[in-house]
């Protein structure tokens, strides 16, 4: 009995530091759809001259997880209300996507672009999406640094956690 407990502890510390590691990994998913997905509006913009609620739609459909639902979730605002700006629309979107809180770089990038979006003249759009994606490039770098550096560190302290609890309960 006694050794399925400190089998159960280890574990449990374990699993924790294998969820953030997960994480990270995650975050770095997160941050190339988020990419890909620039990509698609930047020649929808600027090849289709599709409308941006069409666009983020598109999006929409070329994404998957919290990316698609914050895309469904500005088109479906730019659809409902036509005088709803990017901007609006974003904020609202972000709100149901718990992996970009309010302070991540990445909704920043958003927020700003969003900003941009529908405001300006094409040529100014289109370099306001690249801009973007070269934050949002630099953001996945050092996600990517964070992941390379702390995923293995986390996983262990996480069993190292498990068994030094469970050495001071024996």
């Amino acid at each position: 009995m006694r050794m399925a407990g400190i089998v159960l502890i280890v574990l449990s510390a374990g699993s924790m530091g294998f969820r953030i590691a997960h994480s990270l990994r995650k975050r770095c998913r997160l941050l190339r759809q988020l990419l890909s997905a620039l990509q698609l509006l930047k020649q929808e913009i600027g090849c289709c001259a599709t409308p941006l609620p069409q666009a983020f739609a598109l999006m929409a459909v070329s994404s998957d997880g919290s990316l698609e639902k914050l895309f469904s979730a500005m088109a479906r605002e730019m659809d409902k209300n036509r005088w709803t700006t990017p901007l609006a629309a974003m904020r609202k979107a972000l709100t149901l996507v718990p992996e970009l809180p309010e302070g991540d770089p990445a909704a920043q990038i958003l927020l700003e672009l969003a900003a941009r979006l529908g405001k300006y003249d094409l040529e100014s759009q289109l370099q306001g999406i690249d801009l973007a994606a070269l934050r949002l490039g630099e953001e996945l770098g050092r996600a990517e640094q964070e992941r390379s550096t702390k995923s293995k560190t986390y996983q262990t302290l996480g069993i190292c956690t498990g068994l030094a609890v469970a050495i001071l309960l024996m």
